[in-house]
């Protein structure tokens, strides 16, 4: 007789497997969960297990969110309140009343400036600003995060830098915009590009506010110009770049050079030990008979 095992036992089991697939992910620095949290203890594998299952549930969620949004038949959001509304979230320039972004905006934005030369499109770039601002007193991070494979949403990787002022975290990105471009996007959607600064520097809630906003409105525009929604460009995607578990280190590579990045050309997992290449290949050595034509290990086991 069949045995059916219970989708709640399979997500569980499933969750189980996810744990053991995350150890393999760590890295140097201290871990994080995505709560903002004073103690910087690791987890434990029970909250580890827990916060995965919880994970699978809320990806769950948002795909239905998605997927209802995805049916409004709508040619154009409205552009007015969305703007206003990211305006209000992305404004960096001291009008808000938050003195500290202020000062971490003008930090930032004066190291860019002294170095102007160096490659922001390099992989080492985040660390080396990170390096700078902490030179400058500030308690800047390099928080790194890798997931894997839930529901719709694909594996993927991401690196952002963070400051802790006081009890206050600050999530720093430069080029948030870039983070958000698509292709043949509707000028509703291009206008909204249009508001992000060139430095952008926000608290948690603040960068939720913004992916959510930019999410709805990049699926629409894709939807309009009948373009397929890839599954890094889903919501689910962009909120495990910034609001998962993630580890947090401080540490600078001591061979950086100015202006060049060519010393970690070669680093390719940053931050992570890469997996060793298996070899299935069993006819690498090939042995000649006395016929002269060449034969694989295994006919020659064979023939004797």
């Amino acid at each position: 007789m069949a045995t059916f095992v219970p989708v709640k036992f399979k997500r569980v089991a499933a969750a189980f497997d996810e744990v053991a697939k995350a150890r393999i992910c760590e890295s140097s620095g201290s871990e994080h969960s995505p709560q903002p949290a004073v103690v910087t203890e690791s987890l434990t594998d029970l909250s580890r297990l827990v916060n995965s299952f919880l994970e699978g549930e809320v990806i769950t969620v948002n795909e239905k969110l998605e997927e209802m949004d995805g049916n409004v038949d709508t040619n154009c959001f409205d552009e007015s309140e969305i703007k206003e509304n990211l305006r209000n979230l992305l404004n960096s320039d001291g009008n808000s009343g938050d003195d500290l972004k202020k000062s971490v905006v003008n930090a930032v934005e004066n190291v860019l400036l002294a170095e102007e030369a160096n490659d922001r499109s390099s992989p080492e770039f985040k660390r080396w600003l990170m390096a700078r601002l902490r030179d400058q007193g500030f308690d800047a991070g390099l928080c790194k995060l890798k997931w894997e494979k839930a529901g719709n949403r694909t594996s993927g990787s991401y690196e952002y830098i963070d400051i802790n002022v006081g009890v206050t975290r600050y999530i720093i990105e430069v080029s948030l915009a870039g983070e958000f471009e698509i292709a043949r996007a509707t000028p509703c959607y291009a206008s909204l590009l249009e508001n992000f600064p060139r430095v952008f520097v926000g608290k948690v809630e603040e960068l939720k506010q913004v992916v959510r906003i930019m999410s709805r409105a990049m699926k629409k525009s894709m939807k309009k110009m009948d373009i397929y929604v890839a599954p890094w460009r889903r919501l689910a995607y962009l909120e495990a770049k910034w609001f998962g578990s993630y580890m947090r280190t401080t540490n600078e590579q001591k061979n950086y050079q100015k202006n060049s990045f060519d010393s970690f050309s070669k680093k390719r997992n940053v931050g992570f030990v890469p997996k060793q290449a298996i070899s299935f290949y069993c006819r690498e050595n090939i042995i000649a008979s006395n016929s002269g034509i060449k034969i694989g290990n295994l006919a020659a086991a064979l023939n004797g």
